[in-house]
């Protein structure tokens, strides 16, 4: 079998690799280790309702946004059905001590002014913050297609951090947790991450926030509609076990699991970088590269709870639940037992065929609290992990019932993903929830390596989430056929007016 490309992974950003390298004319064959394409955002069924795994919601969906622009441009606009969450409070914080709730909505006007009301001491460090997350945002390549944008921000591994940045604008600690609430959704604390790094993602849900029908599965069907349409060779439950290199540095083919082997002139990896090691033959890279790959910090693990409901949860209809036992980041941090830990809450997926009701809590847990456990297998583990897969369910059960009069009393029905389940079930080896981490002093790699044909791309190159996971495809890509190339396809497909 012979094919201009292959890439490894069937996640978000491999399969916008591959629809971006066929758009092109390449062959491409696309291939997964899990027994379907999408294994992280596929989500699941319990009970007539439908669970998220990893697409719960994001930003930058808005007309003309660049989620927009990418569903337009790889063709997958026609296949999903986009819906805006509440413009007025799409993100609500609570936090339980001192007792503080407060709403977020989206649009750089609405937040300083809603922000304003809320700490009018504060007004120029608010000021101050949403002027620099806004500057740094637009900045991305792709983000603002009539600039020649930068990578600065995506790359930056030098300060200030994010907590370093705050501090010099208010000492309000309280405003500090707030403004710094999102990083919840990429799994480092703010004395770690860079202030551009946060910017790059807080950035996309201060423009708009949102999903699609459907959540994760739609966004699977769309893709796989794309990629039969496009022609792209799928490979479920085949593991690539190693890159071909040429004696020139060039690639030449992968081998998957069982002997068989494709030819390539090209390759994007989209794995751990872990992962990645274990394929490519050791002369290929730097020792000290090696080295840097190796030591890549990985994000929290969380535990994630499906709870069904005897009727709906009010506050949860197009918007999300973060809850703070206090307004810090000392979870982060040390054996916090797991009622002391945030949670993040939004609402399952329902139909009016099976009128069920339900949400999704996820709770960040380290890897460590499962870890002896690691060697059992899935569906055929010890007793005394099911104890503890029981006992966490129930305390992080009742923690949510105490914090959220709103759901307390409405569970009908409760299970749970540990970091063992995550690890299994969306191939990340550590079971962290959003990988490698991004956080300053750390080089993270970058998508073009030392081998001529191999690029990289996935949530370590540039960012969680589905718009990091796309971004990181059109980067890969970008090195094959120049950016200012892809940038003014994507500008053909701004929505007119």
């Amino acid at each position: 079998m012979n094919y201009d490309y292959a890439v490894i992974g069937g996640g978000v950003s491999g399969m916008t690799s591959a629809l971006i390298l066929a758009k092109h004319g390449c062959s491409v064959v696309l291939v997964e280790k899990s027994g379907q394409i999408a294994p992280t955002i596929r989500g699941f069924t319990r009970k007539g309702l439908f669970f998220d795994t990893g697409f719960h919601y994001t930003g930058g969906l808005g007309a003309g946004e660049p989620l927009d622009i990418f569903f337009r441009y790889l063709g997958l606009s026609d296949h999903v059905n986009v819906h805006l969450f509440n413009k007025d409070g799409f993100d609500s914080f609570r936090c339980l001590g001192p007792r503080f709730e407060f709403d977020f909505p989206y649009g750089y006007d609405s937040l300083k002014e809603r922000f304003h009301g809320a700490f009018p001491g504060d007004r120029g460090a608010i000021d101050d913050y949403f002027r620099a997350v806004r500057e740094i945002y637009t900045s991305l390549p792709y983000v603002d297609l009539d600039s020649p944008g930068q990578h600065a921000a995506l790359s930056s591994v030098h300060g200030p951090s994010l907590q370093e940045f705050l501090d010099g604008l208010t000492g309000n600690g309280l405003l500090k947790c707030i403004l710094s609430m999102h990083c919840f959704l990429y799994g480092v604390p703010p004395e770690e991450t860079s202030f551009a790094y946060h910017a790059c993602i807080a950035g996309s849900y201060y423009e708009s926030a949102g999903g699609i029908e459907g959540g994760g599965r739609g966004l699977t069907k769309a893709f796989e509609a794309r990629l039969e349409k496009m022609g792209v060779a799928v490979y479920c439950g085949q593991e690539v076990k190693k890159i071909h290199v040429a004696g020139d540095g060039a690639v030449s083919g992968i081998s998957l699991e069982g002997g068989t082997t494709i030819s390539c002139s090209g390759c994007i990896s989209t794995v751990h970088p872990h992962q990645l090691l274990e394929m490519i033959p050791e002369s290929v890279f730097r020792p000290a590269y090696v080295n840097r790959l190796r030591q890549l910090d990985e994000t929290t693990s969380a535990c994630m709870l499906y709870a069904t409901c005897s009727e709906p949860i009010k506050g949860l209809e197009g918007s999300n639940l973060f809850i703070f036992p206090q307004a810090d980041f000392s979870f982060f941090h040390g054996s916090v037992p797991i009622e002391g830990r945030p949670l993040y809450i939004t609402a399952a997926g329902s139909s009016a065929r099976s009128g069920k009701q339900g949400f999704i809590a996820i709770c960040p847990m380290p890897g460590a609290q499962t870890r002896r456990w690691a060697d059992s297998v899935s569906g055929k583990r010890p007793a005394g992990y099911e104890l503890f897969k029981k006992e966490m369910t129930e305390r992080i059960g009742r923690s949510i019932e105490a914090s959220c009069p709103e759901i307390a009393g409405r569970i009908t029905d409760m299970e749970c993903a540990t970091p063992l389940t995550l690890r299994d079930y969306t191939n990340s080896p550590y079971g962290s929830i959003y990988g490698v981490k991004h956080r300053v002093g750390q080089y993270n790699p970058i998508p073009a390596t030392r081998s001529r044909g191999l690029y990289l791309a996935g949530q370590a190159i540039v960012a969680p989430g589905i718009m990091g996971a796309m971004m990181s495809g059109f980067l890969a890509c970008e090195n094959i056929f120049g950016r200012d190339h892809l940038q003014e396809e994507l500008k053909a497909c701004r929505p007119e007016g």
